[in-house]
């Protein structure tokens, strides 16, 4: 067998090796990859509840002052769409980057958010508050994301970083104005997770 040949011939064996070891070296990576991002944590803040859920609603009496509307909403949970709102809840938070792909809560961590919904505003009152509160999103550091009408509903919905939401929606069949707070992801110190550490906070009456 020629030099040219031998050349050949190990030229197609390393191509050969290459494809088989690509994968191979992929999946391992891979591997590695997702067990160090597991084993390194996330980098949520270790904040109490109670803590969250006051200032999840300093933020909602802001933007409640701001809509204008000034009738006290206390604190109250209803099934109905068409009645008046004002509750805490939670949800899981779940691991950043590629060990989120498993859908697996990150433990002891919850996701705060305040909603509350007042009945009986009408189209008028309704699009006037949302106008004033567009106004102050912008003048207080928020991204306006949306303000648009969707069928027979207004809208509105801005951010501030990654993790901070607000939005807000007047609805024309149930006549209704809605306010929705949603804070970064936290570590509860007692151990809570998601619904479980928020279930015994109840929101100050909004005015």
């Amino acid at each position: 067998m020629n030099d040219p040949t031998r050349r050949r011939l190990r030229t197609g064996l390393y191509v050969v090796l290459g494809v088989v070891a690509l994968p191979v070296l992929l999946i391992v990576g891979l591997v590695v990859w997702y067990a160090v991002d597991r084993a390194t944590g996330e980098d949520f803040p270790v904040v109490p509840p109670a803590e969250m859920a006051r200032r999840a609603t300093d933020r909602s009496q802001e933007m409640y002052d701001a809509a204008g509307i000034g009738r006290p909403l206390p604190a109250v949970r209803s099934g109905e769409r068409a009645e008046a709102d004002n509750r805490i809840s939670g949800s899981v938070c779940h691991p950043r980057g590629i060990e989120g792909v498993d859908d697996t809560p990150e433990p002891r961590s919850y996701h705060l958010y305040h909603e509350w919904r007042l009945d009986a505003v009408d189209e008028a009152e309704g699009a006037a508050a949302l106008r004033r509160l567009h106004a102050h999103l912008k003048t207080t550091g928020w991204t306006v994301t949306d303000y648009e009408t969707v069928g027979d509903n207004r809208e509105l919905r801005a951010r501030k970083g990654d993790d901070d939401r607000l939005s807000f929606t007047w609805r024309s069949h149930w006549q209704t104005l809605e306010g929705f707070t949603g804070m970064p992801c936290a570590y509860d110190p007692a151990g809570g997770q998601g619904e479980q550490a928020v279930e015994d906070l109840e929101p100050p009456t909004l005015r």
